[in-house]
């Protein structure tokens, strides 16, 4: 047991001890007078005490066993009322209080007297039975609480391993590809997924991130993209007006929407394809928006079984909890997603 841990004990029984001695002086000749019966019941208090909160509460009450509680207790403040009873006439009284037992005979098992000196037991049971369920209660919200977080922490960082990986699989198709046709946009691709590499070590392991560095990553992403397909696809993006450097979000939450409407709006695309990007704040709330067109024989989407797609939908749950929206909407020709934020 700590110092700290004692010397609190110490207090609670010292403040115990003078606000019953308070209470108990319109019934003795002195302060002092009450401060000394105080003394002559407060070891049988401490025993009752310390036996339930050592004993009972955690074999009884925190078991659910009530019942047994109910009566352990019950027990224990009839032996200790006989008990203190005893030392009280034979010893504590006729010491202290000679007064109390002059011509008195001794009724040690006095029904009224028992319950009198159960109840004075009892009251530094009650108090301290409360505090100790009030303070194990805190303790294991905390503790909850502690593991709710560790396991939050763990899950997102399981869902970033995830996101990243798939990520850079991705680019590093475009790469191949090109390398293939020996084109001289290898080279520019390289230090383009150097940056994503940076990124991926530097900055997805953050918990936030400033919006704007995620528009830069997303406007990389779409060079990227553009470089390897040129004439295959048209985006159209824009971007708020408004500041967004003093708005924070989660890295790598935005770019896999942009990144999963290149991919479907491609696969088995023979004819231009077109992505539209909107993306506007205001001081509360991030509003984004990504449609792409679709080849009219796609049925990957409607399944909606993308890693990157799924692993975003769970990081925004477990981030945003209730503070966002994201909706789907999918057409025979197009698919859009609009997600709102309150970063505030």
């Amino acid at each position: 047991m700590s110092k700290k841990t004692i010397l609190f004990h110490v207090l609670f029984w010292v403040l115990l001890m003078l606000s019953f001695a308070i209470s108990e002086w319109n019934y003795r000749n002195t302060f002092i007078d009450a401060i000394v019966f105080e003394f002559l019941f407060l070891p049988i208090r401490m025993i009752a005490v310390y036996i339930n909160w050592l004993v009972f509460i955690p074999k009884f009450l925190y078991t659910n066993k009530h019942t047994h509680y109910a009566t352990a207790i019950i027990v224990l403040l009839s032996v200790l009322a006989i008990t203190q009873r005893v030392f009280v006439l034979y010893y504590g009284y006729p010491q202290f209080f000679p007064e109390w037992t002059v011509g008195q005979h001794i009724h040690v098992f006095k029904f009224t007297s028992l319950v009198q000196v159960a109840l004075i037991i009892a009251t530094p049971l009650a108090i301290t039975t409360g505090w100790k369920l009030f303070v194990d209660l805190k303790e294991k919200e905390q503790f909850t609480k502690v593991l709710e977080k560790e396991k939050t922490d763990s899950e997102l960082k399981y869902l970033k391993s995830q996101i990243n990986p798939h990520f850079l699989f991705n680019t590093l198709n475009n790469i191949y590809g090109l390398s293939l046709e020996n084109s001289k946009k290898t080279s520019g691709l390289i230090l383009k997924l150097s940056d994503f590499l940076s990124f991926s070590l530097y900055e997805s392991n953050q918990k936030l991130i400033p919006l704007e560095k995620e528009i830069a990553l997303m406007n990389d992403f779409i060079a990227l993209e553009k470089s390897r397909f040129e004439d295959r696809v048209k985006v159209v993006l824009k971007l708020s007006k408004n500041k967004t450097s003093d708005i924070l979000i989660p890295p790598l939450i935005l770019v896999p929407f942009v990144e999963n409407a290149f991919k479907h709006s491609l696969k088995n695309e023979t004819e231009m394809a077109t992505i539209h990007i909107h993306l506007s704040v205001s001081e509360k709330n991030l509003n984004f928006a990504v449609t792409n067109s679709k080849p009219l024989d796609s049925g990957i989407l409607s399944k909606n079984k993308g890693l990157g797609l799924i692993n975003i939908k769970k990081r925004l749950a477990i981030i945003y909890e209730d503070n966002y929206s994201l909706h789907i909407n999918e057409q025979p020709d197009s698919y859009t997603i609009k997600l709102h934020i309150k970063t505030a």
